[in-house]
């Protein structure tokens, strides 16, 4: 069962990048792991790569893979291997991380065809900037989510431009499935901070 942010997001993610900035817990990364990610790996055509990209390798074994693997089984969600693929849905996925410029090197030169990125507010902005000019398919895609951070971060400046960018924003009080006292008990913890802001609210704010 889906929310209606999370199925107005299948609705409308036919852009070349398609986003979701809001607070934690509400349910961005939960839908990309059990509808968005398989349905777009499914959809490949063999013109370039698929992508994973996170603040490191190990978060998105956490975030992202983990959860995958729990829902679709070992069968079609793999593992890292050492040379930092895993193979997801029949398709080698190269699985990297986005959090220091030395991983632009990894980027150079790849046509990629889809691309995910988790916890972009986290990323190096060179890897950005060079993950760009490989999504260089005709049909190429990418899905990604972010808490927001401070307002002049590079990621909302990319949001606020020209390009083809759809962006859902959402609160906490979007995800109807969490506990109504876990809610408040954040909502009482994060009071007066600008992570009431950002993690509550989903709002770009600086500190």
């Amino acid at each position: 069962m889906l929310s209606s942010k999370q199925q107005d997001y299948l609705n409308t993610c036919c852009h070349r990048w398609n986003l979701k900035i809001g607070a934690t817990g509400s349910g961005k990364s939960w839908l990309d792991y059990a509808v968005v990610i398989p349905k777009r790996l499914l959809a490949l055509r063999g013109e370039g790569a698929a992508v994973l990209l996170g603040n490191t390798q190990g978060t998105l074994a956490r975030n992202i893979l983990e959860p995958m693997r729990a829902i679709w089984g070992d069968e079609l969600v793999g593992t890292i291997s050492s040379d930092n693929t895993a193979r997801l849905f029949g398709q080698r996925v190269h699985v990297l991380g986005a959090d220091n410029k030395k991983h632009v090197a990894r980027l150079q030169g790849m046509t990629i065809e889809y691309g995910y990125g988790d916890e972009m507010t986290t990323w190096n902005e060179e890897v950005f900037q060079m993950l760009k000019s490989r999504l260089r398919c005709p049909h190429s895609a990418f899905d990604g989510t972010a808490n927001p951070a401070d307002p002049h971060h590079f990621i909302k400046r990319f949001i606020d431009s020209d390009a083809d960018v759809l962006c859902q924003t959402s609160a906490i009080d979007d995800n109807p499935f969490l506990p109504a006292a876990f809610v408040e008990n954040l909502k009482r913890e994060y009071a007066g901070t600008v992570y009431y802001n950002r993690f509550i609210l989903g709002q770009w704010t600086a500190a």
